[in-house]
């Protein structure tokens, strides 16, 4: 019976898959302008150099940068080597997204907070009850992130508040709307269908944003649309199935895979130009193979690098076991197999820009496993247990400008702030003392920043500034 709904769902989203859509949202933001923000209207897609992660060559083993991650319910960044771990962040509550920008920049979800972290301190950007999937553009400059029944009034210049992507400044001040969902029908129209947009990732350069589009209501089957919103054009809209879509180091497609095994729409390697939306079909099913793919990206060699096995259609079903090889494909779709051994099935992989290999969550485990593209050296499993893990760049995360940075102090009747618990759980580390965590600048904390300032050779005070602020999380990061 199982199998029997799955083809009924599939042959209903075959059937409305490529159905035109409504056209998205303005691109710009919907905020109205008022006394409580500035007339000049932000600049929501900035235009930067492309870039890729920073990273060193390895010598003979390791990772080629350090690796951000969630684990015990914080951010963590294991360092290159692959066996040290280094806390990041010291929430209360657990950490249970993150985004990293290149300069360094943390923003990532807790409770029911956004916040960001670096040299301007750890400050909340925006709280609201259901925040999901945070995007940081590669300059640090704006985050986009999907919100689900946000408060009445939160955009300047509306009273009313709908589902979808909002983007907020690093700086602060309020959200602007990007887009918003398409209200829910009571029930599917595939004809006409509804949409919900849930943000992917920033083109490497910044300018642009992959979005995904999922019919409402959802159907637990995977099939969709890639959206992609910029500056100045219209947006590009193209049918998407199944894993994530990943855009190319160059920023000119998204390679869109089909998946293993499972209920999806199609198989294969498909690559869909970001600015026209044409898509080509890399692999695809044959009357007699069906291309299994995961995780396909256009690296900065200009080769396509997947973890593909390719099963006879008498052999296939949904219960398939998929066990890929690491391969590099070319345009005309010319597969050479990377290593030899076939593998376990990738849950997440990250790959190295430079095409030096890729860092890998398989099913069997939970530990992270880096795998060189050059099959002469080994595979090495991480200490790293964890989700949402990328690449980290070496800039230093206490770089930015702190000339914002709100001093933290003790107060008469000490009240919690989320930013005094962080810097407790820094000071506790570091071995002064600051008493319960609790998140009230109370005497403790005040002795323990103290000693914290004399030890370091600050002007004595009990006051976390400025340049006590750099120096803490610099301590209290430092592998």
């Amino acid at each position: 019976m199982k199998r029997y709904r799955y083809i009924w769902w599939l042959f209903i989203i075959l059937c409305t898959a490529c159905t035109s859509a409504p056209d998205a949202a303005p691109l710009r933001s919907t905020a109205t302008p008022s006394v409580e923000q500035s007339t000049t209207a932000p600049t929501i897609f900035p235009t930067i150099a492309s870039t890729v992660p920073p990273t060193a060559a390895p010598s003979g083993t390791g990772l080629p940068a350090p690796v951000y991650l969630i684990a015990n319910e914080q951010v963590m960044r294991l360092e290159p080597d692959g066996n040290r771990l280094t806390q990041i962040t010291y929430e209360p509550q657990p950490v249970y997204d993150l985004s990293v920008a290149t300069d360094g920049t943390l923003v990532y979800l807790t409770g029911n907070e956004l916040v960001a972290l670096d040299g301007r301190g750890r400050r909340t950007l925006l709280r609201e009850q259901a925040i999901s999937l945070p995007r940081i553009s590669p300059d640090g400059q704006q985050i986009a992130y999907h919100l689900t029944n946000p408060a009445p009034g939160l955009v300047i210049g509306r009273n009313d508040s709908p589902d979808g992507i909002y983007l907020s400044q690093i700086s602060g001040g309020r959200p602007s709307l990007l887009i918003a969902d398409d209200p829910e029908p009571d029930v599917a129209d595939f004809s006409h269908p509804a949409w919900r947009y849930l943000p992917v990732a920033w083109s490497p350069a910044g300018e642009r944003l992959l979005l995904y589009a999922v019919m409402r209501p959802e159907m637990g089957i995977p099939g969709g649309e890639a959206v992609i919103i910029g500056p100045d054009v219209s947006p590009v809209r193209t049918f998407s199935c199944c894993e994530e879509e990943l855009w190319s180091v160059d920023g000119r497609e998204i390679a869109v895979a089909g998946g293993g095994p499972g209920p999806d729409v199609r198989f294969g390697l498909y690559l869909i130009d970001a600015a026209r939306g044409v898509e080509t079909a890399v692999l695809a099913p044959t009357a007699t193979t069906i291309p299994l793919v995961r995780s396909p990206q256009r690296l900065a060699d200009g080769a396509i690098y997947a973890f593909v096995e390719l099963v006879s259609t008498d052999n296939f079903s949904w219960e398939y076991p998929f066990q890929p090889r690491m391969v590099r494909i070319t345009n005309d779709g010319t597969i050479t197999p990377l290593r030899r051994e076939p593998l376990a099935e990738p849950i997440a992989v990250l790959w190295d820009a430079q095409a030096r290999g890729a860092l890998v969550r398989f099913a069997t485990a939970n530990t992270l496993v880096w795998l060189p593209i050059d099959a002469t050296l080994p595979a090495q499993t991480t200490r790293a247990e964890g989700i949402a893990f990328t690449w980290g760049p070496y800039a230093d995360l206490t770089a930015r400008d702190c000339s914002g940075f709100t001093d933290l102090a003790p107060q008469p009747t000490p009240q919690y702030d989320p930013a005094v618990a962080d810097i407790q759980g820094r000071l506790a580390t570091l071995g002064f003392d600051p008493g319960h965590i609790d998140g009230r600048f109370g005497p403790l904390t005040a002795a323990a920043v103290r000693a914290f300032r004399t030890v370091h050779g600050l002007t004595p005070g009990d006051t976390i500034d400025c340049a006590s602020w750099k120096l803490l999380l610099h301590w209290s990061i430092v592998p």
